[in-house]
């Protein structure tokens, strides 16, 4: 039974990093977006939540918990959506996991993907936000127990420190699989999301 929940995270702090690390990572020819940073972030969430790390074995009737954090990243392609996987996302750079998802990306939209890049995934992320839209609620790949929907960053007034500010606020959606996430679990999931994005130098020390 899939159901949903729904963050919205102050991404302030993130954009301005991901501004000055920029010119780093083009001298390195790779063009960083902020979904190295995601996919670091639910690395650490899903060791912290491993139930959000798992599958159902529906033949055995058993829970199967995961030991790898290998995660798949949507992508729109001429032939449809793919769902390619960066594979071992927890022992990578940002700077790696971002050169993994280019490289999945492009070949995906060239089809030419090999079978072990489209399979193996323990989560999946999908960057609706691409596209313009403000919230959604993803299908789960399954067999994954979860999918995360990144959304378009926008400018809107907030409370920070008892005062009026404007900040580059985003939602997050979490469509999980209910058999094996309760919802309290599942916002706890999403709210330790929100502190690494909210926090970005946490994953940069790897302080996780």
């Amino acid at each position: 039974m899939r159901t949903l929940t729904v963050d919205e995270v102050d991404f302030t702090k993130l954009v301005e990093l991901r501004e000055r690390l920029k010119p780093v990572a083009e001298k390195a020819g790779v063009k960083v977006t902020y979904l190295p940073f995601i996919f670091k972030a639910v690395a650490s969430a899903l060791k912290a939540f491993p139930n959000v790390n798992s599958s159902y074995d529906e033949a055995a009737g058993e829970i199967v918990l995961k030991r790898y954090y290998n995660i798949g990243c949507a992508v729109d392609t001429e032939a449809g959506l793919i769902v390619p996987v960066v594979k071992n996302v927890d022992s990578k750079s940002v700077l790696d996991i971002a050169k993994d998802i280019l490289d999945l990306a492009g070949k995906a939209r060239a089809g030419k993907l090999a079978s072990e890049e489209i399979s193996g995934s323990s989560f999946a992320v999908t960057n609706i936000g691409s596209a313009g839209s403000l919230l959604s609620f993803p299908i789960i790949n399954a067999p994954d127990a979860a999918i995360l929907g990144v959304h378009t960053i926008v400018d809107r007034p907030i409370v920070r420190d008892g005062q009026i500010v404007i900040g580059k606020m985003m939602y997050l959606s979490l469509s999980f699989d209910h058999r094996l996430i309760d919802g309290a679990e599942a916002a706890r999931f999403v709210a330790h999301l929100s502190r690494l994005l909210e926090n970005p130098d946490l994953l940069l020390l790897e302080a996780i």
